[in-house]
C-alpha cells in the first residue's frame, strides 16, 4: 500500500508525536549518539527558542516553529503497533531532554546511573552531559520544555508497507550514523522470523550487534555482492540500499517455482543430514559450505543470520589459509602474506595499500572456489588464483576498482575465475583459467612479486 498523501505525511509537534504509542523494533541498533551530537541538538533548539529576539524581530506574541526533520514510521497490522523505522535516536534524546527539563529543580551536576546501568553506555553518557547543560542554562527550563513540546515540529511519515518504509526512510539519520545496507537486511530478515521466539530474535540481534559494522560491510560489499555479480559477468557497482534484494532470499510465500522450492528444501535438509555425520570442525565447515551456496538464494529469516555467521568465520579462516604459503630459497623463505593488504584481523596496512584490490580479488576468488569445491585440489587452486589476481599488480602501474571490476567480470574465454567457476563441474576445470604474467618496462616495478608469479605460473 502506498503512503496516504493526506494522512501518511503530516507535520506534528514533538509533544504530539511522543504522546503516541510508538515502539522501537528489535532490529534497530542500540542508542549510539555521542554526547556532542545530543548537545548540538539541544543548543540548536535553544537558539531557535530565543524569545526576546523573536518578539523584537517579528512582533509576534508567540514563538516561531522549529522543524527537527522527519521520522519514518511503520504501522504493523499484525501486532497493531507503530514501529519507528528512522528517527529513534532523535526521539530518545528528546525524551531524555524533556525528562531532565521537567525535573530540573532536582538535578545535580552529576547524574548517577540507574540500577545496574553501565556508566560508559552512550545513553548514560548523553543523559549526564545533558543534565549538566540543563543545570547551568539561563532560560526557564519550563518554558524551553514547553517550546520543545509545542513549537518544535517533526515531519511524520507513516506507511503500513515495511518495504516502502525502508525505501523512503532518510538514509542519513539526523546528525546520526546512516543505516548501511546490511542494517536494512537485518531488519528485513528479523521481520521474516515471525515463527521464532522473542528469545531467539533477541539472541540473533545480540550476535549481530557484537560484529563491528566494518566487518559486516566488508562481507557484503567487498565479497558476497561482488561475487554474485562477477560470476554472472556483470560489473559490481558500490553495494547500496537499492541492491539488498540480492540477499533477501526465499520465504515459504515466495517459493513458488520448482527451483525456489528445491533451494528451500535443500537448505532445510542439510542440517538434518549433517546431524548424522561425524561431528568434527571440518565436517561442520563442509556442511555449512553445502548449505550456504553463494550462487543460491538463502532462506529468509534465521537461516540468513546463520549464513552471515558462517561467512564471517569462513572469510577470516581463508585470510589466514590463503596467505600462509611460502616462497623463496631455503633459509630465506618469505610468506605470501607479504603481499596482503591487511593483517590477519583485516586491519589495513598503509605500506601495502597498493595490493588492496588484488588482495580482495584473490580472497573473493578463493572464497567462491572453496564454496563450490571445498578443499579439493586446494593447493593448486591457491597457486592459480593468486597468480591470476596478482598478475594485475605486475601488469599495471596503478590498480583501481574499475580495473578489477572489468577483469573479474570478463566474458572473454576463461579470463574470469568467477565466470569459469560458476559453470565448472569439477575443481580441475580451474586449469582452464587464462593466466598471463607480465611485467612492466620499469625494471623496478614489483620485482619480488613478479619473480613469485613467474615461479607459480611456470
Amino acid at each position: 500500500m502506498a503512503i496516504d498523501r493526506e494522512e501518511g505525511v503530516r507535520v506534528v509537534t514533538v509533544g504530539e508525536l511522543l504522546d503516541e504509542d510508538l515502539t522501537i523494533p528489535s532490529y534497530q541498533r542500540p542508542y549510539s549518539w555521542e554526547p556532542a551530537t545530543a548537545l548540538q541538538l539541544f543548543d540548536d533548539i535553544r537558539s531557535a527558542y530565543r524569545p526576546e529576539r523573536a518578539l523584537a524581530e517579528t512582533g509576534q506574541a508567540h514563538r516561531p516553529s522549529y522543524v527537527l526533520g522527519a521520522v519514518i514510521l511503520h504501522w504493523d497490522n499484525e501486532d497493531d503497533q507503530t514501529h519507528v523505522v528512522d528517527g529513534q535516536q532523535r526521539l530518545l534524546t528528546l525524551t531524555m531532554l524533556l525528562d531532565l527539563l521537567d525535573e530540573s529543580s532536582q538535578l545535580h551536576t552529576e547524574v548517577q546511573p540507574i540500577g545496574d546501568e553501565d556508566s560508559a553506555a552512550p545513553v548514560v553518557r548523553v543523559r549526564t552531559e545533558l543534565a549538566r547543560r540543563v543545570k547551568h542554562m539561563k532560560e526557564s527550563t519550563k518554558a524551553v520544555a514547553g517550546f520543545i513540546r509545542g513549537n518544535c515540529q517533526i515531519i511524520r511519515v507513516e506507511t503500513d508497507d515495511p518495504d516502502e518504509a525502508f525505501r523512503v526512510f532518510d538514509s542519513q539519520n539526523y546528525r546520526g550514523k546512516p543505516l548501511l545496507p546490511h542494517d536494512l537486511l537485518k531488519a528485513y530478515h528479523l521481520r521474516e522470523m515471525g515463527g521464532e521466539s522473542d528469545a531467539m530474535r533477541e539472541a540473533l540481534v545480540e550476535v549481530w550487534q557484537n560484529v563491528p559494522d566494518a566487518e559486516l560491510d566488508r562481507l557484503f560489499s567487498t565479497y558476497l555482492w561482488r561475487i554474485k555479480r562477477w560470476t554472472r559477468g556483470l560489473s559490481a557497482p558500490t553495494f547500496a540500499a537499492r541492491h539488498i534484494d540480492a540477499f533477501k532470499g526465499l520465504t515459504p510465500r515466495s517459493a513458488s517455482t520448482p527451483a525456489a522450492r528445491y533451494h528451500l528444501a535443500a537448505q532445510t535438509a542439510v542440517p538434518l543430514l549433517a546431524a548424522w555425520a561425524e561431528q568434527t570442525d571440518e565436517a561442520a565447515r563442509m556442511a555449512d559450505r553445502t548449505r550456504f551456496q553463494i550462487d543460491a538464494p538463502v532462506v529468509a529469516g534465521r537461516c540468513f543470520f546463520e549464513m552471515v555467521t558462517f561467512m564471517l568465520a569462513e572469510l577470516r579462516r581463508l585470510r589466514g589459509e590463503g596467505f600462509d604459503e611460502k616462497y623463496g630459497d631455503e633459509g630465506k623463505e618469505k610468506s605470501w602474506g607479504n603481499f596482503a593488504s591487511t593483517d590477519d584481523d583485516f586491519r589495513e596496512l598503509p605500506s601495502r595499500a597498493r595490493y588492496r584490490y588484488v588482495s580482495e580479488l584473490y580472497l573473493a576468488a578463493l572464497l567462491y572456489y572453496t564454496n563450490r569445491f571445498g578443499d579439493a585440489e586446494i593447493h593448486e587452486a591457491r597457486n592459480r588464483l593468486f597468480t591470476w589476481a596478482y598478475s594485475l599488480r605486475t601488469r599495471h602501474q596503478r590498480v583501481q576498482l574499475v580495473t578489477v571490476n572489468n577483469y573479474a567480470s570478463s566474458l572473454d574465454d576463461n579470463r574470469s575465475a568467477f565466470v569459469l567457476l560458476r559453470s565448472a563441474e569439477t575443481a580441475t576445470e580451474l586449469r582452464r583459467l587464462h593466466v598471463e604474467v607480465q611485467g612492466r618496462d620499469d625494471a623496478k616495478h614489483e620485482q619480488d612479486l613478479l619473480r613469485l608469479l613467474d615461479r607459480l605460473a611456470g
